[in-house]
C-alpha cells in the first residue's frame, strides 16, 4: 500500500484517508465482505433530542448535501470502488435512512450488484420527532447486496434461525430471521471513548458478520467512524479493514480496540458454561451463567447456582459462554476455540468429579445444541443441569 497505515495491528488495520484512495490501492477480489454506513447528508441545520436534551443535527462538513446529483455521484464512486475490492462471491452492507438510501440501492442496481435483501433495523427507543408534523423516524434500512448475480455467497442460515438473539423483541426462537430486526441504539458502555453521530450498535454489527461472513474473512468498512465494525469482526474472529477521513473517530477506534484486545489475550483468566434447562426464551433465562475466580477448583459457588435454574419439564437445552478478565469485568458472550476443557460434575452423592476432554470444537458462537452435537462433545446429560465446565487457557 502507498498509503501509509494510520493504525496497524494483526487482523485490525485502519487508513486515514477518503476511501476511494484506499480502495483503488487495494488488490482486486480481496474483501468478503463491507459494510458501509456512508454519511446520510442530514447536517442542514435541523435539531434533534438526544439524552432528553434539543440538539443540532449538524455532524460536521463531511455529512452536508451538496445537491442530488453530486450526492448521488458520490454513492456512485464508493459503491463502484467496492465492486472491484470485493471477491466474486463477496456482499455488501450499506446502512442509511431515507436521505441516501435509495440513492445507494439505484447505484448497486446500476452497478451490476444483485440485491438479496433490506433490512429494516427497528429503534424501540428511536428520539421523538419535535417538529408533531412526522411519524417518528424509528428505523434504518439496509441494504444486501452480492457482487456478482451467479456466485454462490455466504449465509449462515442456520445460526440465523436457531442462534440465541435475546436483544431482537422480534426472533422468535427456531424460527426463520426475518427482515425487521428490533434492537436499541448504541449502549453507553460502547460510546465511553467518545461517540460517532451515527454510531451502529454492537448487537447489530455482530449480526451482520455472521450472517454473512465465516471466520478468518476480510471485513472492510469504507467510513469506520468509532468502528464498531471492526470490534464485531476480531471479536468473531474475522480481519478489518476501516478507512476514516476524522482522525478523532480513528482515535476512538483505536482506544475500543486496544481495550478489546486487552481483555482477549493478556488478561482473559477463564471461561465459564453452563448448561440449564428453561421454561421460556427470555433474556432471564437465554444465559445462565456465574463466575467466581476459581484458585481451587471445583467451584462450589457456581455449582450452587446451577441449583437456582432447574426445571421440572425442560424445553430445550440452550448453551452460551461469559468470559471475564482479571479484573472480574465481563469480556464477550461469545465462544472460542479451546484445546482442553475441563468439566465438573456433581454426581448424585454430592461429590464435585473432574473430568477432562478434548473436544474437536467448543461451539464458535452461542447457538442451540442438537442431540448430535451434545453427544459429540461427549457430555453427559442425564446430570446435565449440574455439570460445570471451565475452559482453561
Amino acid at each position: 500500500m502507498k498509503k501509509p497505515y494510520y493504525y496497524e495491528k494483526p487482523k485490525f488495520t485502519l487508513y486515514q484517508a477518503n476511501c476511494l484512495n484506499i480502495l483503488a490501492e487495494l488488490p482486486e477480489n480481496s474483501i468478503d465482505m463491507v459494510f458501509a454506513d456512508p454519511p446520510y447528508n442530514l447536517s442542514n441545520g435541523g435539531i434533534t433530542v438526544h439524552a432528553g436534551r434539543m440538539v443540532s443535527v449538524n455532524k460536521g462538513d463531511w455529512d452536508r448535501s451538496k445537491g442530488f446529483k453530486d450526492d448521488y455521484d458520490f454513492h456512485y464512486r464508493w459503491i463502484e470502488a467496492c465492486r472491484r475490492v470485493l471477491k466474486p462471491h463477496g456482499t455488501l452492507w450499506v446502512s442509511g435512512t431515507y436521505h441516501s438510501i435509495y440513492q445507494c440501492g439505484h447505484a448497486l442496481q446500476s452497478l451490476g450488484y444483485h440485491i438479496l435483501n433490506d433490512v429494516a433495523w427497528f429503534k424501540p427507543n428511536a428520539s421523538p420527532n419535535l417538529s408533531c408534523r412526522y411519524f417518528t423516524a424509528s428505523h434504518e434500512t439496509l441494504i444486501w447486496a452480492r457482487k456478482d448475480k451467479t456466485a454462490k455467497h455466504t449465509f449462515n442460515y442456520d445460526l440465523m434461525k436457531n442462534g440465541n438473539w435475546p436483544e431482537d423483541q422480534l426472533k422468535k426462537p427456531g424460527l426463520q430471521m426475518r427482515s425487521v430486526w428490533a434492537m436499541g441504539t448504541p449502549k453507553t458502555v460502547e460510546k465511553k471513548f467518545g461517540k460517532h453521530p451515527t454510531q451502529k450498535p454492537e448487537d447489530l454489527l455482530k449480526r451482520i458478520v455472521l450472517a454473512s461472513t465465516n471466520k478468518g474473512d476480510l471485513i472492510l468498512d469504507p467510513f469506520t467512524g468509532s468502528s464498531t465494525t471492526g470490534i464485531a469482526a476480531y471479536l468473531l474472529g474475522r480481519r478489518f479493514i476501516g478507512i476514516d477521513t476524522e482522525s478523532k473517530y480513528l482515535d476512538v477506534s483505536i482506544k475500543r480496540f486496544e481495550e478489546l484486545d486487552r481483555n482477549m489475550t493478556s488478561k482473559l483468566k477463564f471461561s465459564v458454561s453452563i448448561p440449564a434447562y428453561v421454561a421460556s426464551w427470555t433474556d432471564k433465562y437465554f444465559h445462565q451463567s456465574a463466575f467466581d475466580v476459581p484458585a481451587d477448583p471445583p467451584n462450589q459457588k457456581i455449582v450452587n447456582f446451577l441449583s437456582n435454574f432447574r426445571k421440572d419439564e425442560p424445553v430445550e437445552l440452550y448453551r452460551g459462554v461469559n468470559q471475564y478478565n482479571l479484573d472480574n469485568d465481563l469480556v464477550t458472550s461469545w465462544t472460542y476455540d479451546r484445546n482442553i476443557a475441563t468439566r465438573y460434575i456433581e454426581n448424585d452423592e454430592g461429590q464435585i468429579m473432574r473430568k477432562i476432554f478434548e473436544p474437536k470444537s467448543i461451539l464458535l458462537d452461542t447457538t442451540v445444541l442438537s442431540n448430535e452435537e451434545k453427544r459429540q462433545l461427549g457430555y453427559d446429560y442425564e446430570i446435565d443441569d449440574r455439570e460445570v465446565l471451565i475452559f482453561e487457557q
